[in-house]
């Protein structure tokens, strides 16, 4: 009997094919009961006899429906049903499943959102595809690696001669300016662009226009571009808007452009102003980065190998060891926008995999347990004519549902997860794409659900379907479903769970032993009461240092005088804070040369050291006498002793340092910083030395207001929130367009510094906690299971004499002696994958023995609680009930 229809239209017709089968086995039967009737046979009679002639009317439809392809849907619902039935009998079970799996799936579906919008998902440009930037390869003494930033000469060459590209430059970063326009003044983010910018990136400003050539040259018009949002909050949206002027880093600015809403780069910035890139100052260092777009009809081969040409008489000009080649090439933008971050990542959803796969290990084991208590069930069916085909079936649509279950209530948890993960992680991880569960994270949670349900369900479904039919049917299914196999298969499996929660408790303990380090190290200073502002002095009305020092005497004379401040000055930056790094030379001593080396430089008002408590250890502080007028003099700190001093005395010597010598006349103790060159770690004492800010130059204040802004430092002795009003208004009466960027006490500045390190180990603790619980779970399930299965055994042995203790002993060393076991394997594991970790640990190593040995003790103690707990039955048992039994 055929239709005609496909097998997915009849299964979305469902009811119409069985309405029209049904109608038609009644024509065949009607026009068979016409034709005996019209023989001469009585009606009634010729209806009963066709309707026995033609046979079982369900057994005709099931030929249809196999015939339609229907069989299998029929035998889905009625196993989907069952399994309903099943679990719905099974609360505890069911509900520890789908936790398990829920847990293991909302982690995952976290982290991927982040890692889809970080590194996954195309950038939001037209053709992200043909969008690259240029990095400088290194590669030789065992390393390789890529720099993103460029110096001014790169940019240059790639300029007028990287023909097969469309190029434009932004600023390594973004800075605070000043901002005043309808009646408001703000500290915004400013991010600096070439002429192009906006073009490369394909994107055209919703107003107005972007950046013109002869606006993007040292001299030219001021301008700027706004983001949508701050058109909308300081301009309600104001069309007429474009051309003009607002008060920008203390300069008349034009408007010429507006974004449009949702355009948004790697840096949060709130406008753009022309970058006007040179080959000195800014441009002397690798300062700038380049974003290109492939011109039409160009290959990326095309690119890459003009590109490395361009490339390759600067890089021949740097001064490398024979054993290090570079060139230049290009990557995606992508990838060299996340390249701080990628690592991070990575390492991230290989940890929530590990979660997953020991939460697929963990539910496999409890489907084992339970399919072991339903041997006699399993083997009645068998025994009855049911195929091992089915009983497969039906464990896999078991384990379907459980899957269906668990990722629904996975995809609630995910969402709240990525919304921790937003604020727990927002700036350590990148995130500056929106975070969102769309479709494509969804069908990778549906994805991750469906594997799954087959990793967890099929081994124990296999094993269902071997049972020994006789076996199961004379023993009365009170052993396992394959006996001993199925309990060494449950071993194995908590055997590698404890193995693989081994090696993420040993990663978070590694990150957490690492921040524990950089928390502990000594500030070389005194934190306590101290508050810091920043202030933005990247602005046309200080450009000479006479103002600069005029505005840092006037401001920090009022907050003297305010009530409880005991000192205040000023630093261009203050400790735990990345500060300018420059290069000096030597001028005299044994080690005198003409290379130029490079430390950490700050300039700061003569109460500096007072203010921060920072110890004098040798000769003298800065003082107020040292102005413009007088001899040119620096404080340096131990480090910087210690690595270009070591053999001379410091004090007296000389030191050439922006473009004039400088004597030293101070050392004081280290403090700590967050580098911003060489390989000193998340925080360090670095070398770096102190100038008074009344002796710096017109030229080096701009450079460096260029990327940083100087903090006001205050101690207090009394309650903050009454000083920082003070503060504000002691600037605002000085000059009312000089905003401070915000104020933080010092264990603020400290917190944030470690920001990176926190977030790493909150998560991966996060993920291990999760592993130690399920493998726990694991273990306590194998014990509980054994002593139901052994009710029997146990009662015997006691009645024949067997204490309690050597009983409950009998039952519950396994467990430990499966924890040990994966305790071993795991740290063979750990020593491997720790080395993934190097880059990411300080202070500790990454086969740090005490880590090891603390995570070892933990997840043996655990183990042993989740082992002896269900073996506690055991003291229950009466054994003359027992023997009653049999």
């Amino acid at each position: 009997m055929s239709y005609g229809k496909s097998w997915f239209h009849s299964l979305l017709r469902r009811r119409r094919v069985e309405r029209e089968m049904e109608a038609e086995i009644e024509s065949h039967i009607e026009r068979y009961s016409e034709d005996l009737a019209a023989r001469g046979v009585p009606p009634a009679e010729a209806r009963r006899r066709a309707r026995v002639e033609f046979g079982a009317v369900e057994a005709v439809k099931d030929e249809c429906r196999e015939a339609l392809g229907l069989r299998w849907t029929d035998e889905f619902r009625r196993n989907l049903r069952h399994a309903a039935r099943l679990l719905r009998k099974s609360p505890a079970f069911t509900a520890t499943t789908v936790l398990t799996l829920a847990l293991c799936i909302g982690v995952n579906t976290a982290v991927f959102s982040v890692v889809d919008a970080v590194l996954l998902r195309a950038l939001p440009y037209p053709e992200p595809e043909r969008l690259v930037t240029f990095v400088t390869h290194f590669q030789g003494r065992g390393m390789e690696e890529d720099q993103t930033s460029q110096n001014g000469r790169t940019w240059l060459a790639v300029h007028e001669h990287a023909t097969y590209l469309d190029c434009a430059a932004f600023g390594g970063g973004w800075t605070g300016v000043n901002f005043a326009a309808q009646g408001k003044v703000e500290y915004v983010q400013q991010e600096r662009v070439s002429a192009g910018f906006f073009r490369v990136l394909g994107i055209n400003p919703m107003l107005g226009r972007e950046f013109m050539p002869e606006e993007d040259r040292v001299g030219g018009p001021a301008v700027t571009v706004l983001s949508y949002a701050l058109w909308k909050r300081v301009f309600n949206a104001d069309p007429s808007v474009i051309d003009r002027a607002v008060l920008l880093r203390g300069e008349p600015y034009t408007i010429v452009g507006v974004m449009p809403p949702g355009f948004q780069t790697s840096v949060p910035a709130d406008l753009w102003t022309p970058l006007r890139p040179s080959t000195t100052g800014e441009g002397g260092g690798t300062n700038y980065h380049i974003v290109a777009r492939l011109r039409p009809g160009v290959t990326w081969a095309q690119a890459d190998s003009q590109v490395n040409v361009v490339g390759a008489p600067m890089l021949q000009e740097r001064r490398l060891p024979p054993d290090v080649s570079a060139w230049l090439r290009l990557i995606p933008l992508q990838q060299g926008l996340t390249q701080g971050v990628r690592m991070p990542l990575l390492i991230l959803i290989g940890a929530v995999g590990v979660v997953l796969l020991i939460g697929c290990v963990n539910i496999a084991g409890l489907l084992l347990a339970r399919a072991a208590a339903r041997t006699r069930e399993i083997a009645t069916r068998l025994a009855l004519g049911g195929g091992r085909g089915a009983v497969l079936r039906q464990m896999l649509t078991e384990s379907l549902l459980l899957a269906f279950c668990g990722g629904a209530v996975g995809v609630a948890l995910g969402w709240l997860g990525m919304q921790g993960l937003r604020l727990l992680a927002k700036d350590t991880l990148g995130i500056w794409q929106t975070l969102r569960l769309d479709l494509r994270v969804l069908g990778v949670t549906a994805g991750l659900s469906l594997v799954t349900s087959l990793v967890f369900g099929v081994l124990p479904a296999l094993e269902a379907s071997r049972v020994d039919v006789c076996a199961a049917l004379a023993e009365g299914g009170g052993r396992g479903v394959a006996g001993r196999r199925s309990r060494w298969l449950r071993r194995s499996l908590v055997l590698g769970e404890v193995a693989l929660g081994m090696v993420l408790l040993i990663g978070a303990g590694l990150l957490i032993r690492t921040f524990a380090y950089l928390v502990n190290l000594r500030p070389g200073f005194d934190p306590t009461n101290v508050i810091t502002a920043n202030l933005s002095l990247q602005d046309a009305r200080y450009t000479s240092s006479r103002r600069v020092n005029q505005l840092f005497e006037q401001s920090l004379a009022r907050i003297r005088e305010l009530p409880g401040v005991e000192s205040a000055a000023v630093g261009l930056s203050v400790p735990y804070v990345r500060p300018l790094n420059v290069g000096f030379r030597r001028l005299d001593g044994p080690r005198v040369d003409d290379k130029t080396q490079i430390m950490n430089l700050i300039y700061i008002t003569p109460e500096y050291f007072q203010t921060l408590r920072i110890p004098l250890l040798r000769g003298r502080l800065l003082t107020g006498a040292d102005g413009p007028g007088s001899t040119r003099v620096v404080v340096v700190n131990e480090a910087f002793v210690r690595k270009y001093l070591p053999e001379q005395d410091p004090l007296g010597s000389h030191l050439r340092i922006d473009g004039a010598p400088s004597e030293i006349v101070g050392v004081v103790g280290d403090v700590q910083q967050r580098p911003g060159w060489g390989d000193y770690g998340p925080l360090a004492p670095m070398p770096g030395a102190f100038m008074p800010a009344a002796q710096t130059s017109d030229k080096f204040l701009q450079l460096a207001h260029t990327w940083f802004s100087p903090s006001w430092v205050v101690r207090t002795s009394v309650p903050q929130g009454g000083v920082i009003a003070g503060m504000q208004r002691a600037v605002e009466a000085i000059d009312p367009q000089l905003p401070f960027a915000g104020f933080r006490s010092m264990a603020d500045v400290r917190s944030r510094s470690l920001s990176e390190q926190r977030v790493g180990a909150i998560l991966l603790t996060i993920l291990g906690g999760l592993a130690l619980v399920l493998a726990a779970v694991g273990i306590y399930g194998l014990i509980a299971n054994s002593v139901a299965e052994r009710t029997r055994e146990l009662g015997i042995r006691m009645a024949l004499g067997a204490t309690t203790g050597q009983a409950m002993r009998a039952v519950a060393l396994p467990g430990v002696a499966l924890a040990l076991g994966g305790v071993i394997v795991g740290c063979v594991l750990a020593r491997a994958a720790a080395q993934v970790l190097r880059h990411l640990v300080w202070g500790v190593s990454a086969t740090d023995a005490v880590t090891f040995g603390m995570v070892a003790l933990t997840l043996l103690l655990v183990s042993a609680a989740a082992s002896f707990i269900p073996a506690l039955r055991v003291a229950r048992l009466n054994p003359a009930q027992t023997l009653r039994e049999e």
